[in-house]
């Protein structure tokens, strides 16, 4: 189970404990009441051991501080635990009323207090134009079902309260002549010398909120008449939309006025292919090869990711194993996980599918990578506005929704260990 799940889970589990000491309270518990509160609080230490070994991992190695670390920032629009819907049911209902606002039709309480809300920080309505939607909204886009993305599930998060802001990385380019970070140890006699103070290198990651914007169109009888079901579908289009967009920056953006992705990092290492191999396939020594070149500390929190068309062949990879190697293994696990649901894995790392990354044979197919050397950068502004204008004709409405956001990985160099090859933060294979 992710980090973000097994806390989800934790704050579930509270919640329905606290309900039954709330019930103990007021006189009204039975036996199985008071056997089901064991059983909880029980589940609540099984899940709050889970998250210490989950932040041990982070802590280790990491280049940021703690307070940076995936689960120590809120999240986009507030944070998963966010209960401020405006007033609204859903996207849907909030997309209704800036509906009627556009046909001249008035502007309900909901909009109103959000429109207050929004000069009072600055956001929005004055500068941009429309609605900024509610925070639990922007919350359930970029948070929630996330099974088909990939580093907007695992990576690192930093909220910004400004549209620009600096963030300190320690700099951990080379083990050559140093220790990690740039500091010498060194033996002292007794009476000698520490030798000379060392600065601790760092740089500036400088995020910027980049807006980024989409129009879509509406009927308007569709939005006059639909129902509450099909509004809160509207909504599911809408998150699955824009998750869809924000991961395809974080991998693919090219850092020119939008998200540098990863695919495009200078602290990515890119894996020869083999002598002779075969254009479009994949080889057990590009996988064992670029295990290898992993950052050293980050195995432990590193996933693979791969385009679909690479499946067929990484399931036919196979390692020798026992005297001689003339025992195989596949090197694609195939597993159980939750509710049954199957899971891969290679070298015991979980293996996820993205139709972000390139086809199979192409730079970039297959990928091995530390997700939490991923910052994304999020201003909490995402604003809705509609005008009934620009399709008057064909009795339409248009409307204008806007995100604005950043990111980058945090390491911009190769590491240079103290032997062997560079080590980079995303391993990836060239193209064959």
């Amino acid at each position: 189970m992710s980090y973000k799940k097994l806390l989800q889970q934790r704050a579930d589990l509270r919640d329905r404990l606290a309900a039954l000491h709330a019930k103990v309270a007021s006189g009204k518990a039975t036996k199985e009441d008071d056997a089901a509160a064991n059983d909880i609080q029980g589940k609540i230490e099984t899940c709050s051991a889970q998250i210490d070994r989950e932040e041990s991992n982070f802590n280790n190695g990491h280049p940021l501080p703690p307070a940076r670390l995936p689960g120590g920032a809120s999240g986009w629009g507030g944070g998963a635990g966010s209960d401020d819907d405006g007033g609204f049911a859903n996207m849907g209902d909030m997309m209704a009323s800036v509906f009627k606002v556009s046909r001249g039709e008035g502007v309900d309480d909901r909009l109103k207090k959000l429109a207050v809300k929004a000069a009072s920080i600055n956001e929005g309505v004055g500068s941009e134009g429309g609605f900024p939607i509610p925070t639990q909204f922007v919350d359930r886009a970029l948070n929630e079902d996330l099974e088909d993305v990939v580093l907007l599930q695992f990576c690192d998060r930093q909220i910004m309260t400004s549209n620009a802001m600096n963030v300190p990385a320690f700099v951990d380019d080379s083990h050559a002549a140093t220790a990690p970070f740039g500091i010498n140890w060194q033996m002292v006699p007794e009476g000698g010398s520490f030798g000379t103070i060392q600065g601790t290198p760092f740089r500036a990651m400088n995020l910027v909120a980049r807006k980024a914007g989409a129009l879509f169109l509406a009927s308007n009888e569709w939005m006059t008449d639909s129902s509450t079901g099909i509004r809160a579908r509207l909504e599911n289009i809408w998150r699955a939309s824009l998750r869809w967009y924000v991961e395809n920056l974080l991998w693919a953006g090219s850092g020119a006025g939008q998200p540098l992705g990863a695919l495009a990092s200078g602290g990515a290492v890119s894996i020869d292919k083999e002598v002779g191999q075969e254009p479009d396939s994949i080889q057990t020594e590009n996988v064992v090869k670029m295990w290898s070149r992993l950052r050293p500390g980050s195995h432990g929190r590193s996933i693979w990711a791969c385009n679909a068309s690479c499946l067929p062949a990484l399931a036919t990879l196979v390692v020798g194993v026992g005297t001689a190697g003339n025992l195989v293994s596949p090197l694609l696990q195939v597993g159980t996980g939750i509710a049954g649901s199957p899971t891969m894995s290679i070298f015991g790392r979980p293996l996820h599918l993205s139709e972000h990354l390139p086809a199979v044979g192409d730079a970039g197919d297959i990928c091995l990578l530390d997700p939490t050397l991923y910052l994304l950068g999020d201003r909490k502004q995402i604003t809705l506005d509609a005008s009934p204008h620009a399709r008057f004709e064909t009795d339409q409405t248009v409307f204008r929704a806007t995100v604005r956001l950043d990111a980058q990985p945090i390491y911009n160099n190769p590491l240079t260990p103290k032997n062997g090859p560079t080590a980079g933060w995303l391993v990836k294979i060239g193209a064959r």
